[in-house]
């Protein structure tokens, strides 16, 4: 009888449990299709990322270098499969399950790459109210879009004439700039012991860490001899660096290895620089650090001198036997002792880290060219096509050589001026990867020796002026996106020397400019009252400083502004934007070009 009562349950049983195992068996099977291949021979126009597509002059132009677009990489995938029919039949599956473990991909990626500087600042503009909760809606767009790339090749249903651009996050500037600053009233920075962007100037750097050349214990010195000290501190810090990091060559130009994002879904496709070389070596970059370290000690000067404070606390470099204690004054030393200076303001396309590149079987590696594109605000009048802009990177840039700076045989030092999202106003190393899509384009003729000393004095002034801004309404990444971006900075300089500007995209917006023009005027006030430290200094360093001061004023108040364009200011803002993509490495910036001089031709026709 048992044995009759236990027959139906393990009957049902052994049933279920086949049943289970054929299913698992279809899952597995399933499952295996969702493995991703890279054919190089595949159809190369089936999946174009419209804003990422390079120029064909540009590529025809560096035919030798190793690069793809973001689109032909992505037209080159395919699902792995026995055959065309058995991933045709399972089509649905696999666009779920592909999509599915594309969003968790790349939603850490976005994560890492972006959440803990860029994503703070930019991406709860899209609407969430955290930063994972905006990459987690990012990927989900991007995960849709590259299933689709992947499985249109056997899907019927798959669209391949409505390609969106993964990365235009068709933003226009004015609700860019927006958002950032709804984004600055609703969370304001728990800093707690973090020094002030002030602080930090004093100290010459704020993204050192622990190998920062001023840690603030006061082991730095107060009066700092070029001649004697600058190598050897040189060497003091590769000595540190190799300690940390137990390694160090000297004259290495190579880049961190690359890594893989997900080789079964995204096969050969790296995050990094691949094989690429540094523009400077690995001692030059430590040199280009110190100096920046010299100069921002000595814009702090400015400050202390407002403060009324004894100029015998200053930090001083000797130069050449002659005390600098301004960073002009030290420029003008270098000239003196046979170095040569050349200031100018320089611009280049950002892809705000997300460098991509692909390893190819040989172990090499091609690179594609990115970046992030926003709308102009300014659309064809014809078909109402958007012309669309890049996200550049700019500058003042300082390019120094000579026999103790700069002294290598491979390029000059490169330093630029600029607001950072490391929360610093303040003269940054520029060295970056050698390749033409990283190339420069300067906005302006190389200034005069003259107006190159004014430029490094107008420097300072902006840099205490804007770190103060950032220090007292505690502003996030020290006002980065707020006061203005990279470029900002440093076009209200070029402005003042100049009177005009060829710089694209201006994003200031009149809250902070009247901020700026306000303690610029204050600062202007606090030096023509200053007592002591001023008759010390001498009226030589100070009426020059007040004097660009006014010059800064003026540029500020009548700067140009990118954030709403009418049809007066679009014949000017067409000019710049030509200007500051000299040569157009996407096909989005040609086409934008040509949107541009149209809409300017009109404007022109009715208005001048």
């Amino acid at each position: 009888p048992a044995t009759c009562m236990i027959t139906p349950p393990l009957y049902y049983l052994y049933r279920y449990r086949t049943s289970i195992k054929t299913r698992l068996k279809e899952i597995e099977s399933n499952i295996s299709l969702v493995k991703v291949v890279r054919n190089k021979n595949a159809n190369l126009n089936v999946n174009r990322v419209t804003c990422m597509e390079l120029d064909p002059s540009f590529l025809s132009a560096n035919s030798d270098w190793n690069m793809i677009s973001l689109g032909t990489y992505l037209s080159q995938l395919e699902p792995a499969s026995s055959s065309s029919s058995e991933t045709k039949n399972k089509s649905g599956f696999n666009h779920l399950f592909l999509r599915k473990e594309l969003e968790i991909v790349i939603g850490e990626f976005l994560l890492k790459t972006l959440g803990t500087t860029y994503g703070a600042a930019f991406l709860p503009m899209l609407g969430a109210t955290s930063v994972a909760a905006s990459i987690a809606g990012l990927s989900n767009k991007l995960s849709k879009f590259l299933a689709k790339c992947i499985l249109s090749k056997d899907d019927d249903d798959a669209a391949t004439d409505d390609t969106f651009d993964p990365l235009n996050l068709d933003l226009s500037l004015m609700e860019l700039v927006s958002f950032v600053n709804l984004h600055q009233k609703a969370v304001t920075p728990d800093n707690g012991s973090v020094p002030s962007p002030l602080e930090y100037l004093s100290r010459g750097e704020n993204a050192a860490g622990d190998l920062a050349y001023d840690l603030g214990d006061g082991q730095f010195p107060n009066t700092f001899h070029l001649e004697k000290d600058f190598d050897k501190y040189i060497t003091m810090m590769e000595n540190r660096i190799l300690e940390k990091e137990g390694k160090y060559d000297p004259d290495d130009r190579s880049f961190p290895p690359s890594t893989p994002i997900n080789e079964r879904l995204l096969p050969g496709l790296h995050i990094g620089k691949g094989d690429l070389k540094c523009t400077h070596t690995k001692r030059e970059g430590i040199e280009h650090r110190l100096l920046c370290v010299l100069l921002n000690k000595l814009c702090h000067n400015y400050y202390k001198l407002s403060c009324d404070e004894p100029m015998e606390d200053c930090f001083k470099v000797v130069c050449n036997g002659k005390e600098c204690v301004f960073p002009e004054e030290l420029i003008q030393g270098l000239e003196d002792t046979g170095h040569t200076v050349q200031v100018c303001p320089r611009v280049i396309i950002s892809n705000f880290g997300m460098q991509f590149c692909v390893k190819e079987e040989d172990g090499s590696f091609t690179t594609i060219p990115t970046s992030v594109f926003l709308r102009t605000g300014i659309e064809r009048s014809s078909d109402s096509k958007p012309a669309y802009f890049a996200a550049p990177h700019g500058g003042m840039d300082v390019n120094i050589s000579g026999p103790l700076i700069g002294k290598g045989t491979n390029r000059p030092a490169w330093l630029q001026f600029y607001v950072s999202i490391g929360g610093l106003t303040c003269f940054h190393p520029d060295e970056d990867q050698d390749a033409p899509w990283a190339a420069k384009t300067s906005l302006a003729d190389i200034y005069s020796r003259e107006d190159a000393v004014r430029a490094i004095r107008m420097c300072a002034i902006v840099s205490i002026t804007f770190n103060r801004i950032a220090t007292e309404f505690n502003l996030p990444f020290g006002g980065y996106g707020i006061l203005g971006m990279c470029n900002d900075s440093s076009t209200l300089i070029d402005f003042a020397l100049r009177g005009q500007t060829n710089s694209y995209p201006l994003l200031s917006t009149g809250r902070y400019l009247n901020h700026i023009v306000s303690y610029l005027i204050k600062y202007k006030k606090e030096l023509s009252s200053s007592g002591k430290s001023v008759v010390e200094s001498g009226s030589k360093v100070v009426e020059p400083v007040i004097n660009d001061i006014l010059c800064l004023i003026k540029s500020t108040s009548q700067l140009p502004s990118d954030l709403h364009i009418s049809p007066a200011t679009l014949i000017g803002m067409s000019s710049r934007y030509e200007k500051s993509y000299g040569g157009s490495i996407f096909e989005s910036t040609a086409d934008a070009k040509s949107i541009l001089r149209e809409m300017a031709d009109t404007a022109r026709e009715y208005l001048e």
